[in-house]
């Protein structure tokens, strides 16, 4: 009877171990657990943008299907423009969806590192448990049982054990298969993003060409005429009214500065109509061209030229959506036909203070326009200047 009562003791002092074993065991995983779930959740958000840049491919395929319907007639030249600039405005879309992509890729490879290192962890403290306790213990446990029920009970108890450990084998080899495909996938988006990148610049040069073609023709030419001879006669009320809007502003002490600007739409340098005296069609004279015309796809960002402040940022006419910063006495900046039908043209308002290279709206083609593009203006001293003289590495599509 004592020697039945000792062995049902140590039977139970056993069990009691094995069981603390499998309770530290499930504190340990609650760090694991929560970086499964961040893991999970960075997962999510990339099939977001998987499903994102899915939609934004077959935007590009109908906008290529519609493309080869109107190249067949010549007529339809301008609406032909505005398609391949909204193919390259969804291609650029693309581009920005797969930085974003590829940037959830690597917070998923390291969320998964880290799971990884709390999994290698966990693996090698039950390893240790296992060298412990032996294999010898599940057999001792199961021997001892003292009836048929007790078996049962304490076989369920040993495949638990049993289950558990071959879950953190299981979820050890699922975080680094994970890991070698999220390491794929990056580098799969690295290339994508290199081919995305070169087609678009094939692309853009593709619109800018048949934009030239187009001005070449008298019809091109007298569209031309009619958007810039708008633009020149609303430019001088529109700076008036922005010079007023800085006197409001307390900015009249501010003395004008020259130089130093920076090209207003980042890596593009496209010019589609250069600054002053401009040949119109059908001898009807020429036009003073008070700016530079940059082709851009739809919605890029443009940014402050230069440092200053924002003394308008509204439509105007001829220069639809359009911003024009102060950079002092007699000297501003303006950024002409902003995007107003894909969302805000405008990241800036009246009255801010913008530092060079801040982000202030998105080109697009309000106003009077034949395309997308961007007009930018530099005054200096009160008077109109070519922003060329202050711009390099720009090439001319006219």
């Amino acid at each position: 009877m004592k020697r039945h009562s000792i062995r049902s003791i140590l039977s139970l002092v056993l069990a009691l171990l094995m069981l603390l074993s499998m309770t530290a065991s499930a504190f340990a995983t609650e760090d694991e657990d929560n970086k499964k779930s961040e893991a999970d959740s960075v997962r999510q958000e990339w099939n977001d943008l998987q499903n994102q840049i899915e939609a934004k491919r077959e935007e590009m395929s109908d906008i290529e299907a519609e493309l080869k319907k109107v190249q067949k007639d010549k007529a339809n030249t301008q609406y032909e423009k505005t398609l391949l600039d909204q193919r390259n405005a969804a291609l650029q879309a693309e581009i920005n969806l797969l930085q974003e992509q590829m940037g959830v890729t690597e917070q998923c490879i390291a969320a998964n590192l880290e799971l990884e290192k709390e999994q290698t962890k966990l693996f090698h403290e039950q390893i240790r448990m296992e060298e412990e306790r032996g294999v010898s213990s599940y057999w001792s446990v199961l021997f001892k049982a003292t009836s048929f029920a007790d078996l049962v009970s304490r076989i369920d108890f040993v495949n638990e054990i049993v289950e558990y450990e071959r879950s953190i084998i299981d979820g050890l080899r699922d975080t680094r298969d994970q890991l070698a495909a999220d390491r794929e996938t990056l580098e799969q988006q690295n290339a994508d993003m290199d081919a995305a990148r070169d087609t678009l610049e094939l692309k853009i040069a593709d619109s800018m060409k048949l934009l030239a073609d187009y001005t070449a023709t008298e019809e091109g030419m007298q569209a031309e005429y009619d958007a810039i001879k708008a633009e020149a006669d609303a430019l001088d009320d529109l700076i008036a009214a922005a010079e007023q809007k800085a006197i409001e502003l307390g900015l009249t002490d501010i003395v004008g500065t020259t130089g130093g600007y920076e090209w207003p739409c980042a890596s593009i340098r496209w010019i589609t109509s250069m600054f002053g005296g401009r040949k119109s069609p059908g001898g009807i004279g020429s036009t003073n061209h008070k700016g530079v015309d940059i082709g851009t796809p739809m919605r890029t960002p443009i940014l402050a030229a230069k440092s200053g402040t924002v003394t308008w940022a509204s439509w105007n006419g001829g220069y639809g959506e359009c911003i024009i910063i102060y950079h002092g006495k007699g000297n501003s900046t303006l950024y002409g036909h902003l995007d107003n039908l894909s969302g805000s043209p405008y990241n800036v308002k009246l009255g801010d203070t913008v530092r060079q290279g801040d982000l202030i709206g998105w080109s697009g083609t309000s106003g009077n326009s034949t395309g997308p593009h961007l007009h930018f203006g530099i005054k200096e001293n009160d008077t109109w200047v070519d922003p060329l003289n202050y711009l390099t590495g720009w090439h001319y599509y006219g």
